[in-house]
């Protein structure tokens, strides 16, 4: 087994196409985005979704494989081996994962070495890393069975690139996640399901009956052995199961509870409010802790300001989650929440009637204000993509953001003047 298993890796074409493999892994993996860099769980998952690339490409190369021997015309070659059929596929399906395997996991460590040192203590997050593999599995065994079954050159491996695109994008039962928040994590059951999905139709792929040519019709049958055969029917019982159990599991990715981890607090200075984090986005506290010191200057002279900002997950209330968020690497987006919680704690959740336009305007205006306050400038439209600029409530925010500290206290009082507080705004509930 182990001179055949040699033989089948020296002879795939994978191995002659392992570095084109590999640089198409580094392509996606830092092509698509570097946002990822220094955060485990982001990491992990950009690690993954090279699948969407390497597992069409490993289902039509072991198409390709699978159907070599009916092509050269040698069914007789199998029906006449002394090991048994199932052997010889199991082989074959090997080395081809062998080296898909080899390219996916050279991809995840580049991912691991360029985020070690931002990222601190931890690692890839497994269970990201085993999803990628299930998927290399699972379409290197639906190319091997479409090989071995209609063993063309051409048709069939093209086939197996279109329709395992389709099948990744297209299909209800997702095999691929796009990012990895740190307050998301897989669900165990619905992995385990993809895991177990992918062993079976390994398994049904290297034990399949084969499927004989017109001109093969008259060759002696070679029964497989009544175990293969339960095998093989177990292995489609299997796949069919996991199918339609993967379905009602529901999504890959489940909320992460806070209380699993103690989150990272810092703050500027010593003084200003506190930030908390999820350890695993500890390289964007620095940033954070000085919007924060920036806004506790702005708000100083307000009553009930923050004590604390969170980000979002770890501390949910019965009104929502009042955290701050960081899309894609972006801290600044931030700013939004943060300006939100200072309004509210200070001032309470205002809802002008429609008619008060000019209150409306104005409390939107020191939104704005406050955003611009946490982020340290009135940034560009292109830069700030909350407000473009040209509305009254924006000109107003951007023009009141360039004032010297006197000017901005004073304008502040004056748009809150124009908010009735007592009438339209309530204290807002934390808890």
């Amino acid at each position: 087994m182990t001179s055949a298993y040699t033989i089948e890796l020296r002879r795939s074409p994978l191995l002659t196409a392992l570095p084109v493999l590999i640089a198409v892994d580094l392509v996606v993996l830092f092509g698509r985005s570097r946002y990822w860099i220094g955060v485990w769980p982001e990491a992990s998952a950009a690690a993954q979704v090279v699948t969407l690339f390497l597992g069409p490409a490993l289902a039509a190369v072991s198409a390709w494989q699978a159907g070599r021997s009916s092509r050269a015309g040698l069914p007789e070659f199998l029906l006449g081996a002394a090991r048994p059929a199932w052997r010889i596929e199991a082989v074959r399906l090997a080395a081809t994962l062998t080296l898909g395997l080899l390219a996916y996991g050279l991809g995840c460590l580049v991912a691991a070495a360029v985020s070690v040192r931002e990222a601190g203590p931890g690692f890839l997050w497994p269970s990201y890393v085993l999803l990628g593999a299930a998927t290399l599995v699972v379409f290197a065994a639906v190319g091997h069975l479409a090989g071995r079954w209609w063993p063309s050159p051409a048709f069939t491996p093209v086939i197996c690139v279109l329709g395992c695109f389709v099948a990744l994008l297209g299909l209800p039962v997702r095999f691929n996640v796009l990012s990895g928040h740190p307050d998301t994590r897989l669900g165990l059951f619905p992995l385990a399901l993809r895991l177990l999905l992918a062993l079976a139709l390994a398994v049904l792929a290297v034990t399949a009956p084969p499927r004989l040519r017109e001109a093969d019709r008259d060759l002696p049958p070679r029964e497989a052995p009544w175990r293969i055969r339960g095998v093989f029917l177990g292995s489609v019982l299997t796949v069919l199961l996991t199918l339609g159990a993967a379905l009602p599991a529901g999504e890959l990715g489940t909320p992460r509870p806070a209380s699993a981890v103690t989150p990272l607090c810092a703050r500027a200075d010593g003084r200003a409010p506190e930030v908390c984090v999820w350890p695993e986005h500890r390289r964007y506290l620095p940033e954070l802790t000085a919007m924060a010191r920036r806004l506790d200057d702005a708000t100083r002279t307000w009553n009930g300001t923050p004590d604390v900002y969170r980000e979002a997950g770890l501390r949910p209330t019965r009104l929502g989650d009042r955290g701050f968020w960081i899309t894609e690497g972006h801290a600044r987006t931030a700013a939004v929440a943060m300006a939100q919680q200072v309004f509210t704690d200070a001032v309470g959740r205002c809802a002008p009637p429609r008619k008060e336009r000019r209150a409306l305007q104005a409390l939107d205006s020191i939104h704005l204000w406050l955003e611009y306050r946490a982020t340290g400038q009135a940034p560009a439209a292109a830069d700030r993509g909350v407000d473009d600029g040209t509305t009254p409530a924006g000109l107003a925010a951007t023009r009141a953001a360039r004032m010297d500290p006197a000017g901005q206290r004073a304008w502040v009082a004056a748009e809150r003047g124009r908010i009735d507080e007592e009438t339209w705004c309530v204290p807002d509930d934390p808890q």
